[in-house]
């Protein structure tokens, strides 16, 4: 009887233990359940850090990349074909042969001061394309001792051909421009406006 009663407390004992024990540990691992959301949680919360910087220095350097691109292209030469000949033309000469052929009968003179460069720079450009017959000398019809300058039949051919050429030569930026929306285009305007004009302040005072 008496080990009957001792079994029984015994059993009583373990049983308080075994439901301490598992409350202990249903305690540790909440805690620990706990302090992993609360980890989670904050993992969650913290805001994501800033790559604007990143970002803008791509921008930066993106545009002068481009900058630099449309500069290239701009002096890049230019072929035209005249009947079963074909002329390659650099930039300045192209100009030069543009402004003679709007201003026929045009001198050295006016035509570097419509220019904005050189006698000797519009003197080297008319002689290239003297040499290659674009042009032609002629005295002029009101001052004798004056030297004008005309289009030949070869230069007026592509005098006629410019418009259509800077057109095709720049048709994939011109296709790209034409994929962006209006909204797109009025944002982007008012960027480069404002970039325009930081830049232009920094070249007014570079110091």
């Amino acid at each position: 009887m008496k080990k009957e009663k001792k079994a029984k407390k015994l059993d009583v004992k373990e049983t308080k233990d075994s439901k301490k024990e598992t409350k202990k540990k249903s305690a540790a691992e909440e805690k620990k359940e706990g302090s992993v959301q609360k980890k989670e949680k904050s993992t969650v919360q913290k805001p994501e850090q800033s790559d604007s910087s990143v970002d803008l220095d791509a921008l930066k350097k993106l545009m002068i990349d481009s900058a630099a691109l449309y500069q290239d292209i701009l002096v890049l030469p230019q072929t035209f074909t005249v009947n079963d000949g074909s002329y390659s033309l650099y930039p300045s000469e192209l100009k030069a042969l543009e402004m003679i052929g709007r201003f026929s009968g045009i001198n050295l003179t006016q035509l570097a001061n419509k220019l904005g460069i050189s006698k000797s720079a519009i003197s080297k450009c008319s002689s290239k394309l003297l040499e290659k017959e674009l042009i032609r000398k002629e005295k002029s019809a009101v001052n004798v001792r004056e030297v004008v300058f005309t289009l030949t039949p070869d230069g007026q051919a592509i005098f006629d051909q410019l418009e259509t050429v800077h057109a095709k030569l720049f048709a994939p930026l011109n296709t790209a421009l034409n994929g962006i929306s209006p909204q797109e285009i009025k944002a982007l305007h008012r960027i480069f406006l404002t970039i325009t004009a930081s830049l232009e302040t920094i070249v007014k005072h570079p110091n």
